[in-house]
């Protein structure tokens, strides 16, 4: 299958979100091999792997995902192939082999490649990147995403049959390193249930959704910017705002919609450092109960985009249908910078739409509109 490249770097990220609708999103199934040992803690406690008796049924496209034929292109660029040579060479280990499930937003990758063959190493890196390889002129580090994850791989799996996902965030690429790629699919952000993981806390997880796919199966959709995020490749500072406005801020009251711990902890830290008062929602159903308690006056709303039960479109299309609330000024922020998706996202009703993990703009994006300037 094949996803179409966009102008602009995106996978038609705003074609995406136009065509498939604002409850709907596409992503990229991809998966990881491991022997039966003891996972990262990240990822205890939850059933999204399924053992080697498994392996062979996730290659055959549900009928919705057969509608997905304009987006077979990246797969087939990576070496896709539904008779997976990896698969097979897993088979003589039998039951202790789990295949882990996992999902990123197609709006969220540029394309899917090969293994590097030429990658040089980074002195002094994080152990998780394996190093740098070069992408058409653009220097691309790359993220060993298994061993991240703490997975024991298969001694046998050989790193040439590997994929690499580039990725981007906020304007910065990133290669991920999986072992497969298997399928693009649809799924209704209501499809998307919030995490319940048993040994870690909500605001530790580095997984934002999961989704119940054929045979009972989990897909988990990890918190890709989370992790880019911890490796170090955001490194902006907040600016002052300035003294005078001080007592203004303290009387304003933001509310923080994002499903990503690590975007919420972020935002709320820069804001509080500029004397803002914080309440903070993990999707868009959860803020508009907030919103409808009464329980705090909201000021300004600082909304992301894809979220699980309810997406930020949704969001912003629901309040703003709302007399009551409508005049709540609404800052869209993602990391998906195609024009389309702020297109889109001014169609919602959004006032203002920036790119996210960017503090000084959400700076500047508060004050204009809320007028402080």
């Amino acid at each position: 299958m094949d996803v179409n490249i966009s102008q602009e770097g995106q996978v038609n990220a705003g074609q995406n979100i136009l065509e498939v609708g604002q409850n709907k999103m596409e992503l990229v199934d991809f998966r990881l091999f491991s022997i039966n040992e003891q996972p990262n803690a990240v990822f205890d406690g939850i059933a999204g792997n399924k053992s080697n008796s498994g392996l062979s049924r996730s290659s055959e496209p549900s009928s919705d995902n057969k509608s997905l034929d304009r987006h077979s292109s990246i797969l087939d660029k990576s070496g896709y192939s539904r008779e997976s040579s990896l698969k097979l060479s897993l088979e003589e280990y039998g039951d202790d082999i789990n295949e882990g499930i996992y999902g990123i937003n197609v709006a969220k990758v540029i394309e899917i490649i090969k293994m590097p063959e030429d990658i040089s190493e980074v002195p002094n890196s994080n152990e998780f990147i394996e190093g740098m390889f070069n992408l058409r002129g653009f220097v691309v580090p790359l993220v060993n995403l298994p061993k991240w994850m703490g997975l024991v791989e298969p001694e046998n799996l050989k790193k040439k049959n590997f994929k690499v996902i580039i990725t981007e965030f906020n304007k910065v690429k990133v290669g991920f390193i999986v072992h497969e790629t298997t399928r693009i699919r649809r799924v209704s952000w209501q499809d998307i249930n919030k995490t319940e993981l048993s040994s870690v806390s909500q605001e530790d997880s580095k997984v934002t959704g999961i989704i119940k796919i054929e045979n009972d199966d989990l897909l988990l959709l990890l918190d890709f910017e989370s992790i880019v995020d911890e490796l170090g490749f955001y490194k902006k500072e907040i600016g002052e705002i300035n003294a005078e406005k001080k007592e203004i801020i303290t009387n304003i009251n933001v509310l923080i919609i994002d499903d990503s711990s690590t975007a919420r902890k972020m935002i709320n830290n820069a804001l509080v450092k500029e004397g803002f008062k914080t309440i903070m929602a993990e999707n868009g159903k959860e803020a508009l109960d907030i919103i409808y308690s009464e329980s705090y006056k909201i000021n300004v709303i600082i909304c992301d985009v894809e979220m699980p039960v309810m997406d930020g479109y949704t969001f912003t299309k629901t309040l703003k249908a709302d007399d009551k609330y409508k005049e709540i000024p609404i800052i869209m922020h993602t990391s998906l910078s195609g024009t389309q998706n702020e297109l889109k996202g001014k169609i919602s009703g959004a006032d203002l739409y920036i790119v996210k993990f960017d503090p000084i703009e959400f700076n500047r994006a508060i004050k204009t509109v809320l007028k402080l300037d």
